[in-house]
């Protein structure tokens, strides 16, 4: 018979109908609960005096990170996700008197959702105050099709942009792959586009710089807008 949680009461009932006289097969097949869990029920309740064994007294080792200090880190990685575990380490040494390991840091921190991610980069020249000006007129003094947009980016590309880095392969085996080492020539693209497709687009070797940039906005951009 399979493992089930079973309640106390049906428990004590199952010991109640022995006391009156079933033998414990009746039990088993009525109740569906197997002979050697009405033996051991009985024992419990002899034992005990009641048909659910108390919970131990014992104790595990307490966390070696406190909530006062797991708040703490919390903190700390809300304003500088990029804190390195060393730096964590001295940190709970410091100030909370926490000697803990790398390794147990890294456990503790997984166990409490605080993962490792790919930073989210965002510039430390970006005001604030005018991101939500021109989002308010973005939202509001336009009509809300994209037609009075023109969108430009600019993408480069040499002979390491279309290499992989994650790959399959047997375990314990590395996953080879021959590829080259050398960046090689760069090529940069700069395009226009609006809601109906592209404008404009220029490829030159090397990167674009403010004043290449410059004359593709003047000399082909303009000239689809005029």
């Amino acid at each position: 018979m399979g493992y089930r949680a079973i309640s106390s009461d049906v428990k004590e009932c199952t010991l109640r109908l022995w006391e009156a006289g079933w033998t414990p097969h009746e039990i088993s097949a009525v109740l569906c609960v197997s002979t050697a869990s009405i033996y051991r029920w009985s024992d419990i309740y002899e034992e005990c005096g009641t048909v659910t064994r108390p919970a131990s007294g014992l104790q595990g080792r307490p966390h070696t990170i406190g909530l006062a200090a797991m708040a703490a880190i919390r903190e700390l990685y809300l304003s500088h996700p990029d804190t390195y575990l060393d730096k964590l380490q001295w940190h709970l040494a410091i100030h909370f008197d926490i000697a803990i390991s790398i390794s147990a840091l890294q456990k503790n921190l997984q166990q409490v959702g605080l993962t490792r991610k790919v930073l989210h980069k965002i510039a430390a020249e970006r005001d604030e105050e005018l991101r939500a000006e021109f989002l308010h007129v973005i939202q509001h003094d336009f009509s809300g099709t994209g037609w009075e947009f023109v969108i430009v980016n600019e993408s480069s590309k040499n002979e390491h942009s279309l290499i992989r880095t994650h790959g399959r392969s047997q375990t314990g085996r590395p996953a080879d792959i021959v590829a080259p080492f050398v960046r090689g020539q760069q090529y940069s693209l700069a395009a226009a586009m609006t809601v109906e497709g592209y404008l404009a687009a220029n490829i030159i070797p090397g990167s674009f710089d403010s004043f290449s940039f410059f004359d593709f906005i003047v000399e082909d951009v303009n000239s689809f807008l005029r």
